[in-house]
């Protein structure tokens, strides 16, 4: 055995292979649908090269320096991040929805202190954000497992190098084998122990674990155990084997790209396609017989070699330049013209900061005392701050601007015939005002900044964390009570359900769980999972409901299209809900479905060069659908039924602001702000007086 060679061509090659096939993906190449396993291939080679790294330390030098180590990764990760997150930053203040671009500041922010994969999870998880694009940013995640997974390794590391040391071995001479059975096992040990958590919560959480540290370490340490297994050794394997496995793991990378897809559960045990092939080629590649093959001379080539050295940045710039072209052309899937000029925008940013950002921070001299390369990290969190704090000024300065249109009236249109309920004729003037093409009003409730914050409280009691216990509203030393059942649908009416309560002498409990609808049947979890916790949900929540024996009790759902309650299941399983909560309720009523609308209001409104026009949409037919079935459900049952659609829409058409209230916070769901302004109708409704 010889050494190995200190650079590998083959490895550029096959990170200009990773980050294309990202890219592809990303794009919306159809054929390269898996592509998002260029993330997974990334890992391998991480893990392979740092761990590598990391070991070679330990075996020349009898010990491992991790503010070393950190300095190298501080001069390789922090200032290309940084850059791109500064920029993105500006850039979404600059041409996304100042609604949607407020997130994505805060995404920056979370980016810089290396917690997009937790920022991610929570977001994708949470069950108002659904529906949302994604931030321009959400590709750091994979940055941020992979410096998570080294803030534990290196130590790990130096733990075992110290270890052997004190137990008398002599580094690096006579205990390389030691040190590398120790490493193998360790390591093994926690690429085992990573490799069941990923196939037990991609099964279990397949949102969670997508964004997972745990979940994804073992891919960095399949790397990892490569590169020890190798340390100092070149096997001397016949060029035809070589060739075999490189062509078979380049057939793995393929077949994972052509054939998975976004409903494919990642990582888990689809992981270990990529993963595998990743594996094969780098083993491939320190073979003394490697650079006589042809995949390696292909991975070779200059022009592929250089995508190799830019992959960092081309990954770092084709996010944000691929959402934020989307969002500023208004297409989910960019034309091919705006698709071109996007990517060759992306290979210019990346060439600017491969040679004007990576390569002065990496081999400058300036950097190189290593507690000033460290002092990066605390200079990234101060720059990417500050740019969050100055596109935040902006975006809240662009809002203000707003104050001088005045609000909608009835007075307006006192000619137009408008309905004598005060609700109804409001919401048609603001319909005709939409049509006369008026500017977005000033003073708008809620401010457009905070708009994705108006969601109905449900103080101690959000029982999508398991909680049993209620949690009354409205007057909570009342006898008489209310209770509201259903999913995001019924929570959005709670706060005019406390105004009522406050007002007329009931206490209100919110027995809603987002997601789970009052119905005896249960649907599916994303990806048609079984969902025991919203069954579980709603035998409890029936359970209360027999205890409190309400005065009223509010049935509010969304209605769904989905497999286990498709073919009349719905109907029937509300039907049986309404025979269960009739034997435990004096009244059981339920409210129709809120208008789904083909746009978020605040987003639309947030636009440039928008007028309260340009963010009217019709009702959503599935929307309309459902009202209907809802409605003769109801009726087949004895239940009351009110119809909701006219508190929201007019002619067909569903104003983005009704008087000075943005009415939804999204494109379905009643922001707090208009909940409690319906309190006044909603009570009518009810018959109180």
């Amino acid at each position: 055995m010889t050494e190995a060679r200190s650079f590998r061509s083959d490895i550029q090659g096959l990170r200009a292979l990773a980050v294309g096939l990202v890219i592809l993906a990303h794009a919306g190449f159809r054929t390269a649908a898996g592509g998002f396993v260029g993330v997974d291939v990334f890992f391998v080679i991480s893990g392979f090269l740092i761990v590598g790294l990391l070991v070679r330390e330990a075996g020349e030098s009898r010990r491992i320096s991790i503010v070393d180590f950190y300095a190298r990764r501080a001069r390789r990760v922090i200032p290309a991040a940084t850059v791109v997150l500064a920029v993105t930053a500006f850039a979404a203040a600059y041409f996304l929805p100042l609604v949607r671009s407020i997130e994505v500041i805060k995404d920056t922010v979370w980016a810089a202190f290396f917690g997009a994969n937790i920022r991610f999870s929570l977001v994708e998880t949470d069950y108002f954000a659904e529906g949302e694009p994604p931030s321009p940013v959400q590709h750091y995640w994979s940055l941020a497992v992979e410096e998570q997974f080294y803030v534990v390794i290196p130590v790990l590391l130096l733990l075992i190098a110290v270890a052997l040391r004190r137990w008398g071995h002599v580094l690096p001479e006579h205990a390389n084998r030691s040190l590398r059975r120790a490493v193998v096992a360790v390591l093994g040990a926690v690429t085992l122990g990573s490799l069941a958590y990923s196939v037990w919560v991609t099964e279990a959480n397949p949102t969670a674990a997508y964004f997972s540290t745990p979940a994804r370490a073992w891919e960095l340490g399949i790397g990892g155990l490569l590169a020890t297994l190798l340390w100092g050794r070149r096997p001397a394997a016949p060029r035809w084997l070589t060739e075999l496995a490189g062509v078979a793991g380049l057939a793995l990378i393929a077949y994972a790209t052509l054939t998975f897809s976004s409903a494919t559960p990642m990582p888990g045990i689809a992981a270990l396609v990529p993963v595998g092939g990743s594996g094969l080629l780098l083993a491939a590649g320190a073979s003394t017989s490697a650079p006589s093959t042809y995949w390696f001379r292909l991975f070779s080539l200059q022009p592929i070699r250089v995508l190799g050295d830019w992959s960092y940045s081309l990954y770092l710039w084709h996010f944000p330049v691929l959402l934020i072209a989307q969002a500023h052309w208004e297409e989910p899937r960019l034309s091919r013209p705006h698709l071109a000029l996007a990517l060759v925008l992306i290979l210019a940013l990346s060439a600017a900061s491969y040679h004007l950002v990576e390569e002065p921070f990496r081999r400058g001299v300036r950097w190189k005392p290593r507690m000033r390369a460290v002092g990066l990290y605390p200079i990234s969190l101060a720059l990417v701050i500050g740019s969050a704090f100055g596109a935040r000024a902006w975006v809240d300065h662009q809002i203000a601007g707003l104050s001088d249109n005045p609000e909608i009236s009835t007075t307006d249109y006192q000619r137009e015939g408008l309905s004598d309920d005060p609700t109804v004729a409001l919401v048609q003037a603001s319909v005709l005002a939409a049509k006369d093409g008026r500017p977005v009003p000033g003073g708008l409730k809620p401010d457009l900044g905070r708009l994705r914050e108006s969601v109905a409280p449900l103080g101690d009691c959000d029982y999508t964390l398991e909680v049993t216990k209620l949690c009354p509203f409205g007057d909570v030393d009342a006898k008489r009570s209310i209770v509201v059942v259903g999913d995001s649908h019924g929570r959005m009416w709670g706060p005019a359900l406390n105004v009522i309560g406050k007002k007329y002498g009931y206490a209100v409990y919110q027995l809603v769980f987002s997601g789970c609808p009052a119905n005896t049947v249960t649907r599916d979890q994303k990806g048609d999972r079984p969902w025991p916790e919203c069954a579980a949900f709603k035998e409890w929540a029936e359970q209360q409901v027999a205890d409190l024996q309400p005065d009223l009790t509010v049935v509010a759902n969304n209605f769904y299209r989905v497999p286990t309650m498709a073919g009349g299941r719905q109907e029937r399983g509300l039907a049986e809900e309404f025979s269960i909560l009739e034997k435990s309720s004096d009244r059981v009523v339920m409210l129709g479905n809120v208008p789904k609308v083909q746009r978020s209001p605040g987003v639309c409104l947030s636009r440039r060069d928008v007028d309260l026009g340009d963010c009217m949409f019709p009702p959503s037919p599935v929307t309309v659908r459902g009202q209907h079935v809802f409605r003769d459900v109801a009726k087949a049952s004895g239940v009351e039924f009110i119809d909701v659609q006219k508190w929201f829409c007019a002619d067909g058409q569903c104003p983005p602001v009704i008087g000075d209230v943005v009415p939804l916070r999204d494109r379905e769901h009643i922001t707090f702000e208009y909940s409690e302004q319906l309190a006044v109708p909603l009570a009518r409704e009810f018959g109180f007086r």
